[in-house]
């Protein structure tokens, strides 16, 4: 199935997409359709047969609230690559996480943050490539959406957590990123987290080894893998966070980008306004937004 969030008539509700139509399922978003269950999926399978379908004004992000979105800086060998200097780690690393606050779903825009006196990115500064402003570039990247608590999994039981798959957009800013350390608040100015077009539920994508990933700027192809790529792909990654920390129906894994980032093309390549951002994900879809430029603010 291909669980959306929907507006319609001023509201917001769950859906599944079938057929190019748009169902609702009776749930207000998804992540109660989620945390239902086995209820909830059936709920959501029934819904093309209970009802008529939704004049949908817009699609929202698939997930809007989930409780934690964690990401992996390289999960990808081709992406170390593309660093100079890059040394891999002896372990699975999951460095960095993305707020909800940062969501945007389907043709929001992407803002580039506007020029102000709080954080000053601009020619002459400190930071690295701070003669580009705030240097925001863009990261497709497989999503894993959990679909029941996870605690101490071993990685051979780790897919029975999973709920389904998305695209997200790792959207960031390096000159904020890779200074002083500041991975996290790089990565999560507002509009940074472009997720969707919908998220498919595991049963429809067992073979996630073989969902290619791919990034276009302007149709030009940026980026293109396979998830089998991965270093540590979904259920080591599963295993790994949940020894840790527990994993709650919602949360979401971010399982990190092949080459191809503006930032290690030589010269680098960050987006501008004006520009369109596509990611996408065999066997879930295309998700698309515009590059806009922030309005400018003082104190």
């Amino acid at each position: 199935m291909r669980i959306v969030q929907f507006e319609a008539g001023g509201r917001v509700g769950c859906g599944v997409e079938a057929a190019g139509a748009v169902y609702a399922t009776g749930y207000a978003d998804t992540l109660a359709l989620i945390r239902d269950g086995a209820r909830g999926l059936e709920r959501a399978q029934e819904a093309p047969e209970r009802g008529d379908a939704v004049e949908v004004d817009r699609l929202l992000a698939p997930l809007t609230n989930p409780g934690k979105i964690l990401g992996s800086g390289v999960n990808y060998r081709s992406h170390g690559d593309e660093e100079p200097g890059f040394v891999f780690p002896d372990e699975v690393v999951w460095d960095f996480i993305k707020l909800a606050s940062a969501i945007v779903g389907p043709g929001d825009p992407i803002v580039i943050p506007p020029a102000d006196d709080v954080i000053v990115r601009g020619p002459g500064g400190a930071a690295q490539f701070s003669e580009h402003g705030f240097a925001v570039d863009y990261e497709v990247e497989l999503g894993v959406v959990l679909g029941t608590r996870a605690k101490n999994v071993r990685r051979e039981d780790a897919l029975e957590h999973v709920f389904g798959y998305t695209v997200f957009n790792d959207v960031g800013s390096r000159s904020v990123q890779f200074h002083n350390g500041q991975r996290d608040l790089g990565k999560n100015f507002d509009t940074f987290c472009p997720m969707g077009p919908c998220i498919v539920t595991k049963d429809e994508l067992p073979d996630w080894e073989g969902i290619r990933i791919e990034s276009r700027v302007n149709d030009e192809l940026r980026q293109s893998a396979l998830a089998g790529e991965q270093i540590g792909p979904p259920p080591v990654a599963i295993e790994w966070l949940s020894s840790v920390l527990t994993l709650e129906p919602g949360d979401c894994l971010m399982t990190g980008t092949p080459a191809g980032c503006g930032t290690f093309m030589d010269p680098p390549r960050f987006l501008q306004p004006g520009d369109t951002v596509t990611v996408s994900a065999s066997g879930i879809g295309e998700l698309t937004n515009p590059v806009v430029q922030g309005e400018a603010r003082t104190r």
